[in-house]
């Protein structure tokens, strides 16, 4: 496998590429903020049209701006023939209404084009419902949640470790976005200057985010390779189906390659729990930092105590130069990777 985790700004857009029967496949988890498809998701993907590939799959995580908004530019995008794109999932309004059994929501869709930026649409905006329908059928109308049984895809096995019935449940009552929420999150990074050892201390207090609770969060694996995509899930929602799928336990810790950090490295989405049930020495963090004060080094620094001399990589230089003191360097057994020096690509 290779995994490239693309500059997404402050967001995630995560490109799996594998090959199967002498052909390549790929995966493409999420788009980033909208400004991230025409600086780097649309030139990876007229590369791989230009190679003769397709996007296999598409997942959106959840309906955070960061994650979806380079999805809704890709749909908004009339000169990109969409025929690559074989396989959509996204836990969509609809989708809820119809699970739960109650009417359908007009302003629980995502728009992608609003009345007045198009003439594409008479009457209406355009919305990436109903994008995703007129694509030939990709869309797979079903909601995706945690699941007993693995998916195999070309090869690959895919378990869903999020959202769980209880997410979806609060999603549907409470459909929201990340930037309408009434939170007010500050945009400094007020931890870095605090050693790990200080910051390890701190009692760990989860996110309770609405989106982030329905995000899709993945464990994949393929040719004895093990990948933990967390999207923006909740970590209780996470050591909650390792444990339930018997995947992992406090005695029996799960085995991984490379684990990508939920929600940009937040402090209230890795627990202290979920960093018992696994084993890892590869960590991702997505992020600019730019928004929301992210990544918090108290979630970082968990790691660090929690796993077996951790290469933490950045998609981003700057927050590596910034992020630990000359103490953690000197106390600490664990390393930074810069993803800009392999083409944002990890090979597993």
């Amino acid at each position: 496998m290779e995994i490239k985790f693309l500059p997404a700004f402050n967001g995630d857009c995560i490109l799996i590429s594998f090959e199967h029967k002498g052909g390549k496949k790929n995966i493409l988890i999420d788009g980033g903020i909208p400004r991230t498809y025409l600086r780097h998701l649309k030139p990876t993907l007229e590369e791989l049209v230009q190679n003769e590939e397709n996007i296999d799959l598409l997942i959106v995580t959840h309906i955070d701006d960061d994650h979806i908004g380079g999805i809704k530019e890709l749909y908004q995008d009339t000169k990109l023939n969409k025929d690559f794109i074989k396989e959509v999932w996204f836990n969509s309004g609809d989708l809820l209404s119809d699970y739960f059994n109650t009417k359908r929501d007009a302003n629980r869709v995502v728009e992608i084009i609003k009345n007045d930026q198009t003439s594409m649409s008479v009457g209406q905006g355009v919305t990436l419902e109903k994008a995703l329908k007129e694509e030939k059928g990709n869309w797979a109308q079903y909601l995706t949640s945690v699941s007993n049984n693995k998916i195999d895809f070309f090869g690959l096995s895919i378990t869903v470790l999020s959202p769980n019935e209880e997410g979806l449940q609060k999603l549907h009552k409470h459909w929201q976005t990340e930037t309408d929420k009434k939170i007010t999150m500050s945009e400094e990074h007020d931890d870095f200057n605090i050693p790990i050892s200080e910051l390890v201390k701190r009692k760990f207090s989860e996110d309770k985010a609405i989106p982030n609770g329905s995000s899709i969060a993945l464990l994949i694996e393929k040719d004895n390779k093990s990948v933990l995509l967390l999207g923006d899930a909740h970590p209780s929602v996470i050591s909650e189906s390792l444990k339930k799928l018997e995947l992992a336990s406090n005695e029996n810790k799960l085995k991984l390659d490379l684990v990508k950090i939920s929600h940009h490295a937040s402090k209230g989405n890795t627990s202290p729990r979920l960093l018992s049930l696994i084993e890892c020495n590869k960590f991702i963090v997505s992020t600019d930092g730019s928004k929301h004060g992210l990544p918090d080094k108290e979630a970082i620094a968990r790691i660090i105590v929690s796993q077996p001399e951790p290469t933490i990589y950045f998609n981003y230089d700057k927050i590596s130069e910034e992020i630990f003191t000359k103490e953690d360097k000197e106390s600490y057994a664990f390393s930074c990777g810069l993803l800009s020096e392999t083409n944002y690509s990890i090979k597993l």
